[in-house]
């Protein structure tokens, strides 16, 4: 037995497909009704149903999908436009940042950076971030030492404000902090900008967590996990002492802007300009129609649904952003990202 069949035996729940939902529908003994589900329901997964025959908004849609697929470390190899359909779908499930984090993972373990090489003693995502923390840790490299300002660093800790967004997504590299988002590089611009922002690395575990305190017109002073969630302090997992190194860093009065030379803030305003220019640039959305919902949230998120197919990614992104900004009483707000 392969070991692909070992494990589809061992996960049953991870090897259903949508013929074995079709089995529970059509139950008479020849499956008669299977070409009806099969034309019926499959036309959700079929391309051209859903962007048209062909055309410019086809070709597009497809060059999204492959490039969408790949930022997740999705290979689209020898995939059909149907098949490469239904494989972006079904990555709905799944969250992006743990795609990314595994496939961080395999490439680190392949440059033999992973110190314990057992595969199967990885059973969660933290087990992941963690190897790969540490991993990383080894090509910290004098590049590096000029765009961080280290505020301690013993046998176990290292905590550091990151100056740019090299710096940042380096050390904050296997979290979900907007800090750190390729794709929308003003996070971390804002954060610079407007106050403290400190990440803690525990070298023996890989364990992080970030630390923010505003000092602009901002007063919110918070912790934040590797998941992105917000914490209390007294629920990270750090060690007694670091509490009054902790203290002592967010007493200052300067911004991570404010300790940058006038080099590594040019550098910062090189990575971040394109993306910022971006951002205030999008095209306005139209007003829309919506049915009455039970809070505003609900009702930006359904403005959302209607939008997707007609704008880019990073408006959709920024409405969620609206709602988290603007109305974290709702469920919503559970996922929004380290913020001011």
């Amino acid at each position: 037995m392969s070991r692909i069949d070992e494990l589809k035996k061992q996960f049953p729940e991870l090897n259903i497909t949508m013929f074995d939902l079709f089995k529970r529908i059509d139950t008479s003994n020849t499956y008669k009704y299977f070409p009806i589900l099969c034309k019926i329901l499959g036309v959700r997964f079929n391309i051209k149903h859903n962007y048209g025959n062909g055309g410019e908004r086809l070709n597009d849609a497809k060059l999204d999908l492959h490039s969408s697929l790949l930022d997740k470390g999705i290979s689209t190899d020898n995939l059909t436009d149907n098949e490469l359909f239904a494989l972006y779908n079904l990555t709905d499930y799944l969250v992006t940042d743990h795609l990314t984090t595994i496939k961080d993972f395999i490439r680190y373990m392949d440059k033999n950076l992973i110190e314990n090489k057992d595969v199967t003693s990885y059973s969660t995502i933290d087990d992941l971030r963690a190897g790969i923390t540490l991993a990383s840790m080894k090509e910290f490299n004098k590049d590096l030492e000029g765009q961080v300002i280290k505020e301690f660093e013993d046998e176990k800790w290292l905590v550091v404000r990151p100056l740019t967004f090299q710096a940042s997504s380096k050390y904050g590299a296997t979290t979900r902090w907007c800090t750190t988002y390729k794709k929308d590089k003003h996070y971390f611009k804002k954060y610079w900008e407007k106050g403290i922002l400190v990440y803690f690395i525990n070298k023996q575990s890989g364990y992080k967590f970030a630390g923010y305190k505003g000092l602009k017109n901002d007063d919110d002073f918070s912790f934040w996990n590797s998941e992105d969630s917000r914490v209390d302090y007294l629920n990270v997992e750090a060690d007694d002492y670091l509490y009054s190194i902790v203290k002592q860093i967010f007493k200052s009065n300067k911004t991570n802007k404010d300790l940058c030379s006038e080099e590594v803030s040019n550098q910062v305003i090189k990575e971040c300009n394109d993306d910022v220019k971006r951002l205030y640039s999008e095209p306005q959305v139209e007003e829309m129609e919506v049915n009455a919902p039970r809070y505003m949230g609900e009702a930006m998120m359904g403005m959302e649904e209607q939008i997707r197919e007609e704008i880019d990614r990073d408006v959709v992104r920024q409405l969620r952003e609206v709602v988290r900004e603007h109305y974290p009483e709702d469920s919503i707000a559970e996922t929004m990202p380290m913020r001011a």
